[in-house]
């Protein structure tokens, strides 16, 4: 019997944590939408004060301004702490994963596999490393490959890692989706062997 997933987020919670984790990753984006913000907001400013309206807006403005960007600042360094929290620990037991479905979003791919767990339970987790689209005829559904899965049941749905034995497989990027935040994905030097297992990725696992 395959565990009950977890209840999917919605569309735009996702993409709000995709766009928080684009700007804990590019550190110049922040303070370019913190600038780009204030100097739209003096504009319109000027421009209400033109109309007439400038002493009651000037003040909402800025307490707005305030609000929001003391929310944005805290959900950026609270996704950046998550972020740099280790990954759950890794059961380093290999299993055997078919793949169940490789489908294209013409942005990004979805590919799903299904492996039997530590509880003996069947569960269905996407890959966690992107595979290099050079690569990407050989998962087929069907397909048999080799993984590791967290130690953490509670983490059986989430990703599961290509194991050394598939280490001529080329990667082009990671899906960590669910583990720490919602959605957290990127690129990675494309070529073969894992980013998360051959020591000089920026991941680490709890011990």
């Amino acid at each position: 019997m395959t565990k009950k997933a977890k209840p999917p987020e919605s569309l735009g919670m996702r993409l709000l944590m995709r766009i928080l984790v684009w700007l804990t990753q590019h550190y110049w984006a922040l303070p370019a939408l913190i600038i780009g913000g204030a100097l739209a907001i003096v504009i319109g400013i000027w421009w209400l004060v033109t109309l007439g309206w400038g002493d009651l807006l000037f003040w909402v403005a800025i307490a707005a301004g305030i609000i929001v960007g003391g929310l944005t600042l805290h959900m950026i360094i609270e996704v950046s702490i998550l972020m740099r929290k280790p990954l759950p620990a890794l059961d380093r037991t290999a299993r055997t994963a078919t793949v169940m479905l490789n489908a294209h979003d013409g942005e990004s791919r979805t590919l799903l596999l299904q492996y039997t767990g530590a509880d003996g339970e069947a569960h269905n987790a996407q890959l966690a490393d992107y595979i290099d689209e050079s690569w990407d005829d050989t998962f087929v559904p069907g397909s048999e490959w080799q993984v590791y899965a967290f130690r953490d049941p509670d983490f059986a749905g989430t990703v599961v890692f290509l194991t050394e034995a598939h280490d001529e497989v080329w990667r082009s990027g990671y899906v960590l989706d669910g583990v720490r935040i919602g959605g957290e994905s990127g690129p990675v030097k494309r070529g073969s062997g894992s980013p998360f297992l051959n020591g000089t990725g920026k991941w680490r696992f709890e011990t």
